[in-house]
């Protein structure tokens, strides 16, 4: 689209040069000389002028297309007690084939899948096209939230850059987890090591 507008600019240039050229050829006619363009009539320039632009509307409908053409995700989150929901929504025009939702972290370059964590059931099954406003809801399990925290604190020991991370058949989405689910995180582990009974000496 950028090309076009640059080539628009200069044909726009090129005939306001040619018109100043044919004014200025018949205002000084004695001193300048005879030859002046023709220009044609009224109604080559009509017909140019609308096949010029029906050629600008279809390349900006193309351009338009385009751009919404395209897998479109986003992810919602919700942190309840010992239970992380991370809903996927789509919202393009194109079907979203999602393949896989995990946990991501920039800075270890480490992914850590979670379907294994979540509840189990058709709606929940990988992989899944999705249309236009449809989506899938993930939910841990709580009895696994524990076992999901020690996994992601041992995957990747710094929480600080995590992210969901949902990967479909073309693109990549990621979104950074809540601050309430690192924290749950966390409360979990302690309350798994509060848990563990050591045995006493006699």
């Amino acid at each position: 689209m950028k090309y076009f507008i640059v080539v628009a600019l200069l044909i726009a240039c090129l005939v306001s040069g040619l018109a100043g050229l044919t004014i200025g050829i018949n205002l000084n006619s004695e001193s300048t000389t005879k030859y002046v363009l023709n220009w044609g009539s009224m109604g080559d320039w009509v017909a140019g002028t609308g096949a010029f632009f029906a050629v600008a509307v279809a390349l900006w409908q193309s351009h338009v297309q385009r751009k919404e053409d395209v897998e479109d995700l986003v992810i919602e989150q919700r942190q309840v007690k010992q239970r992380l929901v991370v809903s996927v929504v789509s919202r393009g025009k194109r079907p979203v084939r999602v393949q896989w939702i995990g946990f991501y972290s920039k800075k270890f370059d480490i992914t850590l899948p979670i379907k294994s964590f979540i509840f189990h059931g058709d709606e929940t099954l990988l992989p899944q096209t999705l249309g236009y406003a449809e989506n899938i809801d993930f939910s841990t399990r709580p009895e696994m939230f524990q076992d999901l925290a020690v996994n992601a604190i041992f995957t990747f020991d710094d929480l600080d850059d995590l992210q969901i991370h949902v990967k479909t058949t073309l693109k990549e989405f990621k979104k950074p987890v809540l601050p309430e689910t690192k924290e749950a995180f966390f409360e979990a582990i302690a309350m798994n090591f509060h848990n563990i009974r050591l045995p006493l000496n006699d």
